[in-house]
């Protein structure tokens, strides 16, 4: 059976970020991974993982990022664990399959940086972690960008959490979460490849 995963992270960034120079965006520490085990043929979810992480190296989260994504420092504290921890429970959960995320647009097409692994590798360097079996990381935003040609859909950015309410694929998604928590996003990508007949 052929599986892979679909996974996102949020990581505790402010207002202008989007903007800002590469070298800061570097610093941007991740405080959630969400992933979901698919069947490569049916879309069934096979399995779902939702980790929390307690930011290192910044106290608190901006009122922007709170706001973007419902996430809080209470909810960090109480449920959070070390990046490490995190990173490596994550990786066992893909036990070694193919990991899509969703960046638009992605402009470094370079295998280690592709997608949400870009930015799992500048927290694996944050924190001082070498791990020199990497995952393989694929961005799916490409997939999408064809689809949306071919149905003549005139989308110039889409965040992955935004693809359900394009779509209008909203069913099944997790009540009570919003685009830009992970887990959500993760659906919300499901979602889009489901309508748009996706299959390895």
């Amino acid at each position: 059976m052929s599986e892979f995963i679909i996974f996102d992270t949020e990581y505790a960034s402010w207002d202008g970020f989007l903007t800002a120079p590469e070298k800061d965006k570097k610093k941007a520490e991740i405080v959630q991974i969400a992933a979901l085990k698919v069947d490569g043929k049916t879309l069934e979810v096979l399995d779902e993982l939702c980790l929390f992480i307690k930011p290192k190296f910044q106290a608190k989260l901006t009122p922007y990022f709170i706001e973007l994504t419902g996430l809080t420092d209470d909810l960090l504290e109480q449920k959070g664990t070390s990046f490490e921890a995190a990173y490596f429970q994550f990786k066992n959960f893909c036990n070694n399959l193919t990991c899509y995320s969703h960046a638009w647009p992605e402009e470094d097409k370079t295998a280690y940086s592709i997608g949400d692994g870009k930015v799992i590798k500048y927290n694996l360097q944050m924190h001082h972690l070498n791990d020199e079996l990497a995952l393989n990381y694929k961005n799916i935003a490409p997939w999408f960008k064809i689809k949306y040609m071919a149905l003549n859909i005139n989308i110039s950015n889409q965040s992955s959490g935004e693809i359900c309410h394009i779509l209008h694929c909203e069913e099944n998604l997790p009540l009570g979460l919003k685009p830009h928590n992970a887990l959500f996003d993760v659906y919300s990508i499901l979602a889009g490849l489901r309508k748009l007949g996706f299959s390895l």
